[in-house]
């Protein structure tokens, strides 16, 4: 039998339940607006000190990323089987400038729409801590790797002191555990490890099988397999190890490393170890998460910037001008945005605005009728036709002729074109995205740029910050030039030396990431080692006069210090670090004479 104080103790027990866990409580009443139930935990005054105030909670564009979760939230409440949708963690900045770890739930309840709070700093903590361990493992297999390869070097080593007997070799390579194959000349398998086959996940008694190619056992991509063809037939100090996956039988994907040394009984045979780094690369993934969003590259507070207005933009479908100096990388923000749209799997089509005549131009956006001008023999479908449901990204938009600009015009107002030479609309489907590096402003002003268009381009905009504005992530943009630089160019360079990524970090960059691309490249190209140094980089980065004066201020026993290094200042306009060279010492030596003279806070 039902005690009649069990419902007023279940509701004690709610209540107590929400404010153990701190969670706000709300309930949406109309528009952005949602009514405090129950007590207010400690910390929403802290951070929304009016709600714990009068109760509500009001959603506007002080809180961004809340405001984009109500939407989603929306559409859970309209649906009764939606259940409890989270927002995942965020940081929300109170009054006083105090950075919170928050979450947002919503979940329909009787008909009614229920908005929780919660402060998540604990678990925003652990998620952290796992980071942490992650890192740390990722440092323990690339130890335990190296250890792998001394054990690797001492064992060729052995073979060639031994020259044993073929059935001695495999003897040893078995109760070493390590996963081994041997590859004759001609490229056949004469010899699997059992620990290969259980790495490649190979039926037991497969192997060996004479005859057998090495290609047919290792089913990599074409362009692996290329790759370690190549390695193959190098000579032993030309040889680096290379990382590939292959998709097993059992239909797993899997990393490995492969390492190729000559085989100490005949030159023509290869002995290649097989290491799996396949924890090793979801790890690496792991930590690269936070320092890419799609091709784009940087974790700077400008970049992140970046990445918020391209999640936030892809969501509408309106259009978008990217300005920004040339070579800070206009068209992979565009693709991003295209990327993470519904338009997905609309085609991208990128159209350059800049050097094209007005009726090429306009034959490439809006397509010709055949016979609209000489040497049209056929009827040509234009960029806005062929883009149906995807995004036009029209680059150097600031170019394009007057008369394309009316054109153009229609299409962003009527959502149609018109054929040159045809009189017959018709309509598309495109989203627009626009890149510059012109002063769209001061062109209208000058009359060369409708204000119309502007007016209608410049919906929503994402200002692409220069190389010199965000020079901590020149470290992430060379280690991914290096990959690619790897895979293109065959040369195993991996790193720079302090020097050059000093001379990288101190360059001012006119021509931003396209330049360091540049520039990687070059180094790769005249790297001897595996180590990029000063002296493999482009001579631009490193002679490059200065503007203040090349002539060093000289010490003398009788001149006047302080003078001197105020005068090597105030040439320098204030940077320590041209001072310095100016007057022939390092940046050290220039700290400790202002120190000394009282004048560094100066």
């Amino acid at each position: 039998m039902d005690r009649p104080d069990a419902a007023p103790q279940l509701d004690d027990l709610f209540t107590d339940l929400v404010r153990a866990f701190e969670i706000a409580v709300f309930e949406h009443r109309s528009g952005a607006d949602f009514h405090l139930l129950g007590h207010p935990p400690a910390w929403l005054s802290q951070l929304f000190p009016t709600t714990a105030q009068d109760g509500i909670l009001s959603v506007d564009g002080r809180a961004p990323v809340l405001q984009n979760f109500l939407a989603d939230a929306a559409q859970a409440w309209q649906d009764p089987t939606a259940g409890l949708i989270r927002s995942g963690f965020w940081a929300e900045a109170s009054e006083t400038g105090d950075s919170w770890q928050v979450e947002a739930m919503a979940v329909r309840c009787a008909n009614r729409r229920i908005l929780l709070l919660q402060r998540c700093a604990a678990t925003y903590d652990q998620q952290v801590t796992l980071l942490q361990a992650a890192r740390d493992r990722v440092l323990q297999q690339h130890e335990e790797a190296r250890h792998h390869r001394k054990s690797q070097q001492a064992l060729t080593t052995k073979l060639v002191d031994s020259e044993r007997a073929r059935d001695d070799v495999m003897t040893i390579l078995q109760q070493l555990n390590l996963a081994t194959l041997l590859i004759d000349g001609a490229g056949e398998i004469r010899f699997v490890s059992a620990a290969a086959t259980r790495l490649l996940r190979l039926p037991a008694a497969a192997f060996p099988r004479p005859g057998r190619s090495w290609q047919r056992l290792l089913p990599v991509t074409k362009s692996d397999r290329l790759a370690l063809q190549n390695m193959l037939h190098r000579h032993s100090e030309q040889r680096e190890r290379l990382c590939c996956h292959l998709d097993t039988s059992t239909g797993q994907r899997i990393w490995l490393e492969f390492e190729i040394h000559d085989d100490p009984r005949d030159a023509q045979s290869r002995i290649i170890f097989l290491h799996d780094v396949t924890d090793l690369h979801h790890l690496r993934r792991l930590l690269d998460q936070k320092a890419h969003y799609y091709d784009l590259i940087g974790k700077s507070r400008c970049m992140t910037r970046v990445y918020e207005q391209i999640h936030d933009l892809a969501q509408v479908d309106t259009t978008v001008l990217i300005d920004g100096e040339t070579g800070t990388g206009k068209e992979l923000v565009a693709r991003a945005l295209h990327q993470a749209s519904p338009r997905q799997k609309g085609p991208f089509i990128a159209a350059n605005c800049a050097g094209l005549t007005d009726s090429l131009l306009g034959s490439q956006l809006f397509g010709h009728k055949r016979g609209a001008f000489t040497g049209a023999i056929t009827a040509h479908q234009g960029f806005f036709e062929a883009a149906h449901g995807g995004v036009v990204f029209l680059d150097e938009i600031g170019d394009i002729p007057p008369n394309v600009q009316t054109s153009l015009l229609r299409v962003l107002q009527e959502k149609e074109i018109t054929r040159l030479g045809d009189s017959r609309p018709r309509q598309v489907n495109v989203r627009i995205v626009a890149a510059t590096h012109h002063d769209l402003g001061r062109d209208v002003a000058n009359g060369a740029f409708r204000a119309d268009l502007l007016y209608r381009i410049r919906v929503a905009r994402i200002h692409l910050p220069a190389l010199r504005e965000r020079k901590e992530d020149i470290p992430l943009l060379v280690a991914s030039f290096l990959s690619e630089g790897r895979a293109s160019m065959g040369k195993a360079v991996s790193e720079l030396t302090p020097t050059a990524l000093a001379a990288l970090m101190e360059y001012h960059w006119p021509g931003n990431v396209r330049e360091l691309k540049s520039a990687i490249d070059y180094a790769i190209i005249h790297c001897k080692d595996e180590t990029i140094d000063s002296d493999d980089l482009p001579p631009e980065l490193l002679d490059t006069p200065s503007p203040l004066s090349s002539r060093l201020i000289s010490f003398t026993p009788t001149g006047d210090e302080r003078s001197r290094l105020t005068t090597a200042l105030e040439r320098a306009r204030g940077n320590r670090t041209q001072a310095a060279r100016l007057l022939g010492i390092s940046r050290a030596t220039l700290y400790r004479r202002l120190t000394d003279l009282g004048l560094l806070n100066n």
